[in-house]
């Protein structure tokens, strides 16, 4: 996947781009997508029949940094003509986008007609990592036209910091849920509560909760995303 083409005497030929080139690229763009996201919006998440503000910024988001890892993956397409490649670049990260905005519609109309919203959180952001493993698959096989060894060497240590973010991303879960778990404990009886409706109060609660877990969702989603792509680089190898 680090190889590019260029013109030499009339002739296209594969020249192999520095690994540290790529992954400063993927990285660049992922921490990029994942901090305006986080700003902007909290998580990029595109349901239809929501066109809000918060709809067109997600979409803008992941059009974006969809059509960069399509226009890496591609080798910037010298051979193609540069033009040529970032039209294709811009049109798959539109169809990429469009196939995420399907899946959160699709995640909307199911997970997120229950009060706890912390659940909804945690799909969504679950739901980015798996869709991200799915895309960079597609773009190293088909795309960068690459073949996955069957030896995984040299990754014991980007699996090891990958399932540590899923931990440290379980764990802020799971401290949550135990503060939403002692308030209905506490506060669940009183009068307040049961006036206001006992749904609506953890609807409430856990939706400020499931704000506050974005920032340590958004670090653990964009590791993710950039352990994934570099996972991919190390055992794949040019067909």
């Amino acid at each position: 996947m680090n190889g590019r083409f260029a013109s030499e005497s009339g002739r296209s030929k594969t020249e192999w781009r520095p690994p540290s080139t790529v992954n400063c690229i993927i990285i660049a763009a992922t921490v990029a997508f994942g901090g305006f996201g986080r700003l902007l919006v909290r998580i990029p998440y595109m349901v239809f029949g929501d066109f809000s503000s918060g709809f067109f910024i997600s979409i803008a988001l992941w059009w974006v940094y969809n059509s960069v890892l399509f226009y890496v993956a591609g080798q910037m397409c010298v051979a193609e003509g540069n033009k040529k490649c970032i039209t294709k670049s811009i049109i798959f990260g539109f169809l990429a986008t469009l196939i995420k905005a399907v899946i959160d519609t699709c995640i909307d109309l199911t997970v997120a007609r229950q009060p706890n919203m912390l659940i909804l959180v945690a799909v969504m952001e679950i739901s980015m990592i798996l869709y991200i493993i799915g895309l960079d698959y597609f773009l190293f096989v088909k795309v960068g036209k690459r073949t996955i060894q069957k030896e995984k060497k040299g990754i014991t240590v980007l699996v090891s910091v990958f399932c540590s973010l899923l931990v440290l991303y379980a764990g802020t879960l799971f401290y949550y849920k135990e503060q939403v778990q002692y308030a209905v404990e506490k506060f669940g009886d009183m009068q307040e509560v049961q006036e206001l409706g006992l749904d609506n109060a953890i609807y409430n609660l856990t939706t400020m909760l499931g704000r506050r877990s974005t920032t340590v969702g958004m670090i653990v989603y964009v590791g993710c995303f950039i352990i994934i792509w570099w996972i991919l680089e190390k055992i794949s190898v040019e067909e």
